[in-house]
């Protein structure tokens, strides 16, 4: 599901002109395309990453059509309120200084309306990091369900050593690793949207140094301060996470939530994770002696990220009231 809008503006608006008047709105020219039907279309987007504002960016398409120029914005479903309003902006400027007609989705002249106010900007940059993992997730989940090795494909036998060189069980020894990370970055990334907007920011930022190499990059622009501070914490054990996340949001007990009983299994969550870790670990620097990863352990971790990251992410909605 998309938002869609068109502007036909004023016959005889110069092209130079318009293309000026998107670059001041901060749109970002992507590339040009024929289409058979409406022949050389210009693309761009707008993407504000300052506060999380944007989830998915407004794309923008420019073409000529009976000697008038069309101008068209799209939003999906999963965009942000500030992404929507800009939609509008860019909607109602043209039409100001342009002239001619717009439609959207809601009819001609009319305006798209945004389901609610804008969130919080910590809401907001939560929200991407829980996007962004379950998109990687679901990455994980297709490769390990598809991939195929055809004739080589080998059920294992038991022997270790004749297991080593099965090209399924390499592959996932290969992806647990990838898991850990997409697990990793979730964390820092929720913590980072935490940290921007805390109370306890100037306590924490205390407790640690940056090194100077991140110091530059957050001189220059590339990091923030809070991103560079989160480079120099490891988030990759779950138990140093919930330390972090303590530290941060003081209400907030991650290690209590992943402690709860899980599908009425001996093994919690918070241990599921920590083991991980330490098959993560042990394949990356053992890798002369490697363990055996089977396919229903792959199975069931993928199933516990999810289940992990979900009643987390859920739990902290509540507790800030982002509903």
């Amino acid at each position: 599901m998309s938002y869609e809008s068109q502007n036909i503006l004023k016959e005889g608006t110069n092209k130079k002109d318009v293309i000026t008047f998107l670059e001041l709105l901060n749109f970002k020219k992507l590339g040009l395309w024929n289409a058979d039907e409406l022949g050389k279309i210009l693309s761009y987007q707008w993407f504000e990453r300052e506060d999380y504002k944007s989830w998915s960016g407004v794309e923008l398409s420019f073409f000529e059509q009976e000697n008038k120029i069309h101008i068209e914005t799209r939003t999906n479903i999963g965009r942000s309120y500030y992404d929507l309003v800009q939609q509008n902006t860019t909607i109602r400027l043209l039409k100001k200084y342009f002239g001619g007609v717009f439609y959207t989705d809601y009819g001609k002249g009319r305006y798209l309306q945004p389901p609610s106010g804008p969130p919080e900007h910590s809401a907001s940059g939560c929200h991407l990091a829980f996007s962004g993992f379950g998109s990687n997730l679901i990455r994980a989940r297709q490769y390990f369900e598809n991939v195929s090795f055809g004739d080589n494909e080998k059920q294992p036998s038991g022997i270790h050593w004749l297991d080593r060189y099965n090209p399924k069980l390499l592959s996932n020894i290969l992806t647990l690793p990838f898991l850990a990370s997409i697990a990793e970055d979730y964390w820092k990334s929720t913590y980072i949207a935490l940290l921007k907007y805390s109370d306890s920011k100037e306590s924490i930022l205390k407790s640690n140094r940056i090194s100077a190499d991140r110091l530059v990059q957050v001189s220059t622009g590339f990091l923030s301060i809070e991103e560079a501070f989160a480079e120099s914490i490891s988030f990759g054990r779950i138990s140093m996470v919930c330390r972090h996340f303590k530290a941060v949001e003081k209400q907030f007990d991650l290690a209590s939530i992943l402690k709860k009983p899980y599908r009425r299994r001996k093994k919690t969550l918070f241990d599921s994770l920590e083991e991980m870790t330490e098959f993560r670990n042990e394949i990356i620097h053992q890798a002369s002696s490697p363990i055996i990863i089977e396919d229903e352990y792959l199975k069931d971790l993928i199933n516990v990220l999810h289940d992990s990251v979900e009643r987390c992410y859920e739990e902290l909605t509540k507790l800030k009231g982002w509903y």
